[in-house]
């Protein structure tokens, strides 16, 4: 039998709902992997920027955040931050994090938001996300696990530039330090170290 991907699922909130939480810590269930769910408080005074620095969000695989996260007042750069705007911002610093966004708000197909539950609706709050939210995480989640596959194949090409498939393969694992290095720069410091 097959082992179970492992899968970091974070549900990211500056107020969390406790149905969100409920539902993916107890409810939620994705038959072809394991999953391991965490939360992170946003905290507005530190912006994005500490959003993007904590290791719960370069762990993760696929992150549930809400819309309205960064229309707070408090925060201390000028103009507001919406999730979906979040969302871009992840994708440029972690390209392999999938990013799903709800609201309070309602639907929003411009904009792939993910409605929160209502009170008062006909539906239970578990109900309505695994109506809503399942097939999105379970989305998600298809999309991390063939980015991993390939990642697999692209380490045993040999025709691949490797330092390409390093900084390729460890950017879908979180790892930052090959992000901004290029294939010159690691040639300098490796002629530096011999010479030493």
């Amino acid at each position: 039998m097959k082992k179970k991907e492992k899968i970091c699922l974070v549900y990211i909130d500056d107020d969390r709902e406790e149905a969100v939480s409920h539902y993916l810590a107890e409810e939620y269930v994705n038959e072809l992997c394991d999953i391991e769910y965490l939360e992170e408080d946003f905290i507005p005074g530190n912006g994005y920027e500490g959003l993007l620095k904590k290791e719960t969000v370069k762990a993760a695989n696929v992150i549930i955040i809400d819309s309205k996260l960064f229309e707070n007042d408090s925060i201390k750069y000028s103009g507001k931050f919406s999730g979906e705007e979040f969302r871009m911002v992840l994708r440029r610093v972690f390209p392999y994090i999938e990013v799903l966004v709800i609201s309070q708000n309602g639907e929003s197909e411009e904009y792939d938001i993910i409605p929160k539950y209502r009170s008062g609706s006909a539906s239970t709050a578990d109900e309505h996300y695994a109506h809503v939210l399942k097939d999105k995480v379970d989305e998600a989640i298809r999309r991390v696990v063939t980015f991993r596959n390939i990642s697999k194949k692209l380490e045993n090409n040999k025709e691949i530039d490797k330092v390409l498939v390093e900084r390729t393969v460890g950017s879908l694992r979180g790892i930052e330090e090959y992000q901004h290095l290029s294939k010159s720069d690691i040639d300098k410091l490796i002629e530096t170290f011999e010479h030493i």
